[in-house]
């Protein structure tokens, strides 16, 4: 019997076309996974957002989060595939049990409080000019 895993996908989507190709391209992104045994528990289009520096001549894409649960050992062939698809600038999958989701499909964050940060171990700041 295969493992099921809970997984979060935040994909990056070429802009070129209509909102309606955009809206394809992002229901195309879900078949796999649904052709591979796993199963869509959310879809939400963040929408466009300008990239923080260029990826493949691409200034800006539509960004996707997916969370959906698939076997273990399909995780690789889906992440195949998105590297594939034209419509994908990037990707990235997530372990969404090992980020800590609750049930309603909420993440939770837990902050490193217990490593201090580079400035606060410095001190106060002096000018040596």
């Amino acid at each position: 019997m295969m493992r099921t895993g809970t997984y979060e996908a935040l994909v990056i989507l070429k802009t070129a076309g209509s909102e309606q190709d955009v809206a394809k391209r992002a229901a195309a992104l879900e078949e796999p996974i649904k052709k591979s045994g796993g199963t869509i528990a959310t879809s939400h289009p963040i929408g466009r957002r300008r990239l923080a520096f260029r990826i493949a001549r691409h200034a800006e894409g539509h960004y996707h989060l997916l969370r959906f649960s698939l076997p273990a050992e399909r995780l690789a062939d889906l992440e195949r595939l998105y590297r594939l698809n034209d419509a994908v600038v990037r990707f990235m999958i997530l372990n969404a049990e090992e980020l800590g989701a609750t049930a309603d499909g909420i993440t939770t964050y837990t902050p490193a409080s217990s490593r201090s940060s580079y400035a606060s171990s410095r001190g106060p700041a002096t000018s040596e000019v």
